[in-house]
């Protein structure tokens, strides 16, 4: 090891990125890893330029220094080594939407911009660049598209997970999220789009609004978690992607009271079936929410002419309707699931009509006697 030169590595094209390939020293071994960094992309540098940003990183990582065998020589933690371990010691005990999400987001972002990185050189400053390319558009989605703010802050919040300790003490400068109001169906458009589903899409459209069970419970239920006696739903899991998991959250885990032309719809779907999921495919197996909003949910709104939403509306339409009738917090809280009276107050939602309605009340019965 002790002959080996330093090296500057190689600028290579893929797709419409600049990607810098290079060997690095690893500790215990005498033949060097391949590592490749991403260095940018093409539409915002030349070639020579990648160069020149390649050889300043590879001189950061301290591999074409003086000292780069005694780094190599030294246990050295890269950034790949220490996601390699979150991903399974830590992220493999978060839900599988969870799971997939994080691995998305090592593979496609973090992955690429930090692996070859010892752990120690992913700093405030190193990590603020890579925001800056984020949000600038320098580094896009798979589709090519600009990052939503919101999705720069989810990455943010993964890699702040496998860093750990250090990463708390950072004062990262994220892109501002949109305070767009979460799109919520009313009961009118809700009534729309039962009555333009087919099938037991009907009763599943009017179970989602009637409960505002979160989609993946909803597809989890089965017919021994319907009390039809005592007009009670039970939430006791959640299916993802065809798999049975707990809820969301502790709280999850509840009773839901629902009205008797719930009851009926559900009985009637049912029919003589004593076991098995309320709502499933043709061959019995597990329904999946994407597939149902892409396939049925969206293509109704736009035939009925209301703006599509998902499975999620529903959610917050419900818990709207329940605000606005004066049911009490902790009721409504405890029938959606929620931890606290702060989320179901994020889920609330006064339509134009429903305030000036109100106000028109408020004004009638506040009217002061006038004086003589």
């Amino acid at each position: 090891m002790t002959r080996r030169s330093g090296q500057k590595g190689n600028v290579v094209v893929k797709g419409d990125l600049f990607y810098g390939r290079f060997y690095e020293d690893v500790a215990g071994q005498q033949e060097r890893v391949r590592r490749a960094v991403l260095i940018g992309p093409v539409s915002e540098m030349t070639k020579p330029e990648a160069k020149r940003k390649l050889k300043q990183m590879i001189a950061d990582m301290g591999i074409d220094t003086p000292a780069h065998l005694e780094r190599a020589t030294a246990t050295v933690q890269t950034f790949e080594q220490k996601a390699d371990w979150w991903e399974s010691n830590v992220s493999s005990l978060h839900k599988g939407s969870s799971q997939d999400s994080s691995r998305y987001i090592l593979k496609k972002y973090l992955k690429p911009r930090f692996g070859a990185f010892p752990i120690d050189m992913v700093t405030e400053e190193r990590v603020q660049e890579w925001i800056a390319d984020l949000q600038s558009g320098r580094i896009k989605s798979c589709r090519g598209k600009q990052l939503a703010p919101k999705t720069i802050h989810n990455m943010w919040k993964v890699l702040k997970l496998v860093i750990g300790k250090p990463s708390r003490d950072w004062e990262i400068r994220l892109p501002e999220v949109s305070d767009e109001e979460q799109r919520y169906f009313t009961p009118e458009e809700v009534s729309k789009i039962i009555a333009e589903a087919d099938g037991f899409y009907k009763v599943f459209f009017h179970t989602a609004f009637a409960t505002g069970a979160r989609a993946g419970e909803l597809l989890g239920l089965r017919v021994e978690d319907i009390d039809f006696k005592h007009n009670v739903i039970h939430i006791r899991r959640s299916t993802w992607h065809s798999q049975d998991t707990t809820p969301k959250t502790k709280a999850g885990l509840r009773k839901i009271d629902v009205d008797q032309t719930t009851i009926d719809l559900l009985k009637l779907h049912v029919g003589d079936r004593v076991a098995g999921r309320i709502f499933q495919t043709r061959n019995g197996t597990a329904l999946r929410n994407g597939n149902i909003v892409k396939q049925v949910l969206k293509p109704i709104c736009k035939k009925v002419g209301i703006r599509p939403g998902g499975m999620h509306a529903f959610r917050h339409g419900r818990v709207s309707v329940l605000q606005q009738s004066g049911v009490p917090g902790d009721l409504i809280k405890s029938w959606v699931g929620h931890t606290s009276l702060k989320t179901t107050s994020i889920y609330t939602h006064f339509p134009a009509d429903f305030r000036q309605d109100l106000v028109g009340k408020l004004a009638k019965s506040s009217q002061m006697v006038p004086r003589n």
